[in-house]
């Protein structure tokens, strides 16, 4: 239980400039799949100040915390979680600018603003992540891809780390992989930077296009999920949702969690689904592709 004395102290280091805190706030209504109990409480800071202090009061008092983005690759336990979640949102952390060919965007601007402002300024690189629901922070800590990965086009990152220390990271400094960075767990990314390449409109507009309605033909766009809930495996020629499609798994339901009939590595909340739910639909799927296929399969999405 967090006391009145620290929620003063959140408050007043939150509000000022048009920060927000709000107490025991449901969790379900800050991710993709609508699933979750509350988080002892939810800031959304104004400015990079603001952010500083509330970690370091934070740390002082021993409270984790926890940075969300659009919340579309985690699972929040039903019970809810014992931190402070911290949303990176508002002017100071959304903002874009660009100097010819390099792009500096905020941790919490979403990635179809980003990609929507390369365009217009005929800027290519970006047009493969057209339709991942995610912010610029969270994308990069997973290393969103579709076509190529945001780190492709990456320069440097702008963290905050647990010391309460800004610092510059340049690309070559962190190790990226396929649903993968190093960047560690308690550090914040605060903004990016990428270098992009000059290009026609028409001929970004037209690539984008291209993606997206292969993505809304394949993928579940419009329901409540998680996104992709298994990489890849490496050791085999099909993709996790072949396989799981392959075991016979397409619809099968646990509670109001549903494999997705459109593709099969998707879970959807096709109701008042629990994170229980989800699980259990999760193991059983690793389960069953195991014993067909002899492949593990590894979840893409963190379960807090």
């Amino acid at each position: 239980m967090m006391n009145i004395e620290i929620k003063e102290k959140l408050r007043k280091i939150c509000e000022p400039g048009g920060g927000r805190v709000l107490f025991d706030f449901p969790l379900s209504a800050c991710n993709t799949i609508g699933i979750g109990g509350k988080a002892t409480a939810w800031c959304a800071p104004s400015n990079a100040k603001a952010l500083r202090e509330m970690r370091l009061f934070l740390n002082s008092v021993d409270i984790p915390v926890f940075v969300i983005g659009n919340g579309s690759n985690i699972l929040i336990p039903d019970r809810g979680i014992d931190a402070v979640v911290i949303k990176l949102s508002g002017d100071f952390f959304e903002q874009i600018r660009m100097k010819r060919c390099v792009v500096r965007v905020g941790a919490g601007a979403h990635l179809r603003k980003l990609v929507s402002f390369a365009c217009v300024n005929g800027l290519s690189g970006l047009e493969g992540l057209v339709g991942i629901p995610a912010t610029i922070g969270g994308a990069l800590k997973m290393n969103a891809s579709y076509v190529s990965a945001i780190s492709e086009n990456l320069s440097k990152i702008l963290i905050l780390n647990s010391h309460g220390k800004f610092m510059w990271v340049k690309k070559n400094e962190i190790d990226f992989g396929y649903r993968h960075s190093s960047l560690k767990k308690q550090d914040i990314i605060v903004q990016a930077e990428f270098e992009l390449k000059n290009a026609s409109i028409p001929e970004i507009k037209k690539k984008m296009k291209e993606y997206f309605l292969t993505k809304l033909r394949l993928q579940p766009l419009g329901a409540k999920t998680l996104g992709c809930v298994f990489k890849n495996p490496l050791e085999s020629v099909y993709t996790s949702g072949q396989l799981i499609d392959k075991a016979g798994k397409k619809g099968v339901q646990r509670g109001y969690a549903k494999i997705s009939e459109k593709h099969a590595n998707f879970i959807i909340n096709t109701g008042q689904a629990t994170s229980q739910d989800v699980i259990d639909l999760i193991e059983k799927v690793k389960q069953d592709v195991k014993k067909h296929f002899s492949v593990s399969l590894e979840s893409e999405i963190e379960v807090l």
